[in-house]
């Protein structure tokens, strides 16, 4: 079944393989096109037409209007969402589709929650992912459970419950580093949050010990942005323990690779600092 997916997968064009790593992330029961519009931000006939590109191939099922992943593809979906998007396109995509549901007066929305973390509403956030973590654990996927507990455990940093957070994040590297096919890119998020957690509980050479593990990681992927995002958190924790000449390094170090790369994050590090 994976490889008849990958296969299909592999012979997407990037707009609707990113449709459906975008539809991975929406836990709900099915969607319609425009919901699908939003959380791809393109206009509804492109959505729709990406749409039946999927529903061609098998990828995703159409019934009364609304399309919905069959249990594997969506965990597979899910997979390469954390895999090749950007925490922040993936919230960001999470957000858009909420505020469209939000617009039409719709009910509930089960994949609400990762982004809702983006808007800073972190306590409810992390009520809305405790459901999607026993959904997650009801239908069984390693993979999808791993990823819904690191979900939840975001929100608990982000609502100050860093103890939970804690707990939860702590045998996230091992369990995705052991799973049959390992996650290493959520394997260094999961490490980058535990050190957010333990920053933010006030112990941050703790916190430097999880960020360096997670920037190796970056470094053997040769994900170079990544690497500049933990080298801003290194900074972080280097404030906190009041050594300036440490904390500047990080955040030259941070600059270097975002301009390697011609991230727009250069710019932004830039104008931060200026304003210090």
């Amino acid at each position: 079944m994976r490889a008849n997916i990958e296969d299909s997968y592999g012979e997407l064009d990037p707009a609707a393989a990113r449709l459906l790593r975008l539809l991975g992330l929406h836990p709900g029961d099915g969607l319609d096109g425009g919901a699908a519009a939003a959380l791809a931000g393109v206009p509804e006939p492109r959505a729709r037409e990406l749409l039946d590109v999927l529903a061609a191939r098998g990828l995703v099922t159409e019934q009364d209007g609304r399309f919905t992943l069959p249990g594997p593809v969506r965990a597979f979906a899910l997979e390469r969402a954390h895999r090749e998007d950007a925490e922040a396109d993936r919230d960001a995509a999470l957000r858009r589709v909420l505020d469209h549901h939000l617009a039409a007066g719709e009910g509930e929305l089960g994949g609400e929650g990762p982004a809702l973390l983006e808007r800073e509403r972190w306590t409810e956030a992390a009520d809305v992912l405790e459901e999607r973590l026993r959904l997650a654990e009801r239908e069984g996927d390693r993979h999808e459970i791993l990823l819904a507990r690191h979900d939840l455990a975001r929100a608990l940093v982000r609502a100050g419950g860093t103890a939970r957070a804690i707990e939860l994040l702590g045998p996230l590297p091992d369990e995705f580093a052991a799973l049959s096919v390992p996650d290493q890119a959520a394997r260094a998020a999961a490490l980058e949050d535990l050190g957010e957690a333990y920053l933010r509980s006030g112990r941050p050479v703790a916190a430097t010990n999880f960020f360096g593990q997670a920037l190796e990681i970056h470094r053997r992927e040769n994900a170079v942005e990544r690497q500049g995002d933990v080298f801003v958190r290194i900074a972080a924790a280097a404030r906190d323990r009041g050594d300036g000449p440490a904390e500047n390094a990080a955040l030259d170090a941070a600059a270097a690779l975002y301009e390697s790369v011609l991230s727009p994050k250069a710019a932004e590090l830039a104008e931060r600092r200026s304003t210090r």
